[in-house]
This record gives C-alpha cells, sequence and structure tokens, in this order.
C-alpha cells in the first residue's frame, strides 16, 4: 500500500471520527479539514487512480460532506444521533475491504545470491491437437516462464504478475476481476527479458508445476527465490486447465472441464490431466535441446545434462510420474501432490523428495500415502519431510494476497494459508540444497536446512 493511498485513507477516517467524538473541539475547523479531506481523494485518485478498497471511504466522505456543509447547523439534538451512528458504521465498513484484500500483494523477496531476470516463451505443439477445444486445426499451446540469475547491471522493468493483466476474464477461479486490478504493481523480482548472467557457461534446469487449475503466477515466490540460488527455472502454464493462460497468439483463455458421470470421484479426469501434463513437460524438454542445439542466445544457456523437476500439489505428483517416464530428469521433488495412474518400468534410482504440509487420516490422504509410496519404489526411496504447521495453500502466493487480519483468521478457522512466510522459506532453501545435492551426489546438508527449520522427518516405506 502506497504513502499516498495511507495518507488518504487515514486522513478521512480521522477527520470523521473527530467529527463523531470531539465535534466541540473542531466544530470551527470541520469545513476546512473536511475541504482537505476532499483534497485527500482527488490527489490519491489522480497519483494512484482508482481503488476499489476506498469505494467505503468515498462514501464515508461524501456523508461527511453533505452533514458539514449542508445539514450541520439545521438539525436538532435528536438528529444528530442518527447521523453519529452512520458516520461510526461508515468508519467500521471502511475498514473492512483492507482487512481481507492487499491491492498489492507484497511477495518474499528472493534470498539467493543472484539478482533474478525473467523471460516467457510461449510455444505451440505443432505434434498435437488441442483436445479440448472444437477447432481441429488447433494445436497445444504450452506457456514457459524462465526465472534466472541474470545480469546486475540489467536496466528494466519487473514482469507483469498474472498473464493478461488488462484482458482477463470476470472471474478469475472464485476470485472476481478487480481483485487483481493493480496487481501490475506486484514487485515480483524478475526484471522482465534481462541479460542471462554470464556467472556460469551454462546453467541447471527446474521445471516448475503448478497445481491443478492453477496459474503460474501463483508460485512466483517458489520460483524467484529458486532462481536467485542459481537456477533457470521453467515455470509452464497448462492451457484450458489453468485458471488464466495467454497463448501464443494473444488469446486469453480460461480452463474448460468436462466430467463424466461414470467418472464420479474424477480420478480417470485427473489421470488424464496428468498425463497431458507430462506430454507438455516432455515437449518442453525437446525444445530446450533443439533450440539448444540450434545456439539459441538464452536456450543455450540452459544445461540439458542437469535437468531437474518440481511442483506443487497436481504439478508435485506430475513432477514424480514426469522423472519415472523420462529419464532425461535426474530428480523431482514433490510438493503435497497426490499421484493419479500407474507408472511405467523403472530406469533405476534417482534423487526423489516429498515436501509436505500436515495430513490427516482421510480417504483422500491415503490416495495420496499410496500414490507417494509407489514414487518412493520407483526411485529406490528418497527424503520425506513434513513442514509441521503449513496447509496445503502454505505452498502458494495465495495467502500473500490476503490482508494480516484475513490471514490470521483464514489459517485459524479455515486451515488456509498458514504460516505462509515460513513455509515459503523453508520451501526454497529445502529445494535448493536438495537440487544442488543431486547435481553433486551429496546431500549431507539436507538434515542441517530442516532441522532449521524444524521439518519433521518422516519414514519411507521402500
Amino acid at each position: 500500500m502506497s504513502i499516498v493511498n495511507v495518507i488518504c485513507y487515514l486522513g478521512i477516517v480521522i477527520i470523521a471520527s473527530s467529527f463523531i467524538f470531539i465535534p466541540n473541539r473542531i466544530a470551527g475547523f470541520i469545513k476546512p479539514l473536511t475541504g482537505f479531506a476532499i483534497i485527500l481523494a482527488l490527489a490519491q485518485f489522480l497519483i494512484e487512480g482508482y481503488y476499489w478498497q476506498f469505494l467505503p471511504s468515498y462514501l464515508l466522505l461524501f456523508f461527511l460532506i453533505i452533514t458539514v456543509f449542508f445539514f450541520k447547523d439545521r438539525q436538532s439534538k435528536i438528529q444528530k444521533k442518527p447521523i453519529k451512528i452512520s458516520l461510526i458504521l461508515l468508519i467500521l465498513v471502511t475498514i473492512v475491504p483492507w482487512s481481507i484484500f492487499l491491492p498489492v500483494p507484497k511477495l518474499p523477496s528472493p534470498k539467493g545470491q543472484y539478482p533474478v531476470g525473467t523471460s516467457i516463451f510461449r510455444w505451440i505443439d505443432h505434434d498435437r491437437s488441442e483436445q479440448l477445444t472444437t477447432d481441429t486445426s488447433d494445436f497445444r499451446n504450452v506457456v514457459v516462464q524462465a526465472w534466472y540469475p541474470r545480469t546486475s547491471d540489467a536496466i528494466g522493468n519487473h514482469s507483469k504478475y498474472i498473464d493478461g493483466l488488462h484482458n482477463l476474464p470476470n472471474k478469475i477461479g472464485i476470485l472476481p476481476r478487480f481483485i487483481f486490478d493493480h496487481f501490475d504493481q506486484v514487485e515480483t523480482h524478475g526484471m522482465l527479458n534481462a541479460q542471462i548472467s554470464s556467472a556460469q557457461k551454462q546453467w541447471p534446469v527446474i521445471i516448475f508445476l503448478t497445481g491443478n487449475g492453477a496459474a503460474r503466477a501463483f508460485y512466483t515466490g517458489i520460483v524467484s527465490g529458486l532462481a536467485s540460488h542459481g537456477f533457470v527455472v521453467l515455470a509452464m502454464d497448462h492451457p484450458y486447465e489453468a485458471m488464466i493462460t495467454q497463448l501464443a497468439n494473444g488469446e486469453v483463455v480460461t480452463p474448460i472441464e468436462v466430467h463424466s458421470s461414470s467418472d464420479p470421484d474424477l480420478t480417470n479426469f485427473m489421470e488424464n490431466r496428468l498425463n497431458t501434463r507430462i506430454a507438455d513437460v516432455q515437449f518442453v524438454i525437446n525444445n530446450i535441446i533443439h533450440e539448444n542445439e540450434s545456439a539459441d542466445d538464452f536456450l543455450s544457456k540452459l544445461d540439458t545434462n542437469r535437468m531437474m523437476i518440481t511442483g506443487h500439489s497436481l504439478g508435485g505428483a506430475t513432477a514424480g510420474a514426469a522423472m519415472a517416464h523420462d529419464p532425461r530428469l535426474i530428480a523431482a521433488a514433490n510438493l503435497d501432490g497426490t499421484l493419479y495412474g500407474e507408472l511405467p518400468e523403472s530406469y533405476g534410482p534417482r534423487p526423489f523428495l516429498l515436501l509436505e504440509s500436515k495430513k490427516g487420516d482421510s480417504i483422500r490422504y491415503m490416495r495420496y500415502e499410496n500414490g507417494n509410496q509407489k514414487l518412493f519404489k520407483q526411485f529406490g526411496g528418497g527424503f520425506r519431510y513434513e513442514i509441521i504447521e503449513a496447509d496445503h495453500y502454505s505452498f502458494t502466493d495465495v495467502p500473500f494476497f490476503l490482508a494480516f487480519p484475513t490471514r490470521v483468521l483464514a489459517s485459524k478457522f479455515l486451515n488456509f494459508g498458514n504460516i505462509p512466510e515460513k513455509a515459503h522459506l523453508a520451501t526454497v532453501d529445502i529445494l535448493n540444497v536438495f537440487f544442488k545435492g543431486a547435481m553433486e551426489n551429496d546431500f549431507s546438508g539436507i538434515d542441517s536446512v530442516a532441522a532449521h527449520y524444524g521439518l519433521m522427518q518422516k519414514q519411507i516405506i521402500k
């Protein structure tokens, strides 16, 4: 929240409160003070633009103007009481929007040694038709946003947080569009199209996959954090599944879901979705290798012998499944994901990590547990840690969208977004040490990082 917005908001609320609670002391100043509040509101609007969070404040100011300039001298003592009650209620209402959603969320800053750059690639797989549209000539799009170490002297602007920000549909998932009106001001910590650092000839690659239906934007904190530690992180969007995706032709598309009555628990639907994601991953790997051989200025800096994969929820399970299908991936990490379907014959042991939130004992948990045991068996074991206080959404940026009061209430009563800052730092650090350990075949530091954050090491049944 900018200083201009803070001054305007507090100015209107303080002047209205003074009129209510100390009317005699400010009787001679209330008209100039109300005029000053008008100036504050105009300045805010001209400098910062429209914020939906200010609507109750504008209404409060309007009511104050009417009361001070038109009715105050003609009211009896009986008439003043309902006006004061109305002003008090309006003041309380002005607090509500600022207590729920932040107009411009603040994401955690990357802690690694490298400043971060980012570039977006919108690729088309001409070998696959898009199965979710009716256009038979429509080919599968895959959107990849690269986050990487950049040169320290680069000059530019941060990337926009969400694709198609000024051409959004009326709803993004369950959230109305106006929630995102000022998300172009979110500091993503990634400079758009900055030159990749020359500190290494080639950089190791981590493919990052989103949760079911989520957009890559909602993991900006984690992927930018990993990039600052010396990885090129390729965050993928899966069109017609992600909440919002901008295709190669500029079109902004939203989810299309086709469910079958013969699949009431959606296991077949989720398995098909996971398989589509695996095909997207393999297309990206093929594209990187092909472009790498063509000496593309950016993609030639990616080390195709050090490609790894991770993701959250369905993305985490897909990461494990994708490595099971593709020996070019040398390590995988699953963040809280449930596997659907079966795995192919094993290519042999490879490093695998399961990082999870606290789980219950539901049927859904049993499916989660059985799927991850399959992955451990597939790769000959691995590492497993629990972030004890975290919940499933603690691995995303979404808790940072909420203002502090709502964040506290959501974590306490809805089990949504517990300890987001700790979960974010722990996730980045444990992934960093795991993937570097996979490249160097040395995992000696992983337990100390886990102990630093109080993570619970859990038994692996091979």
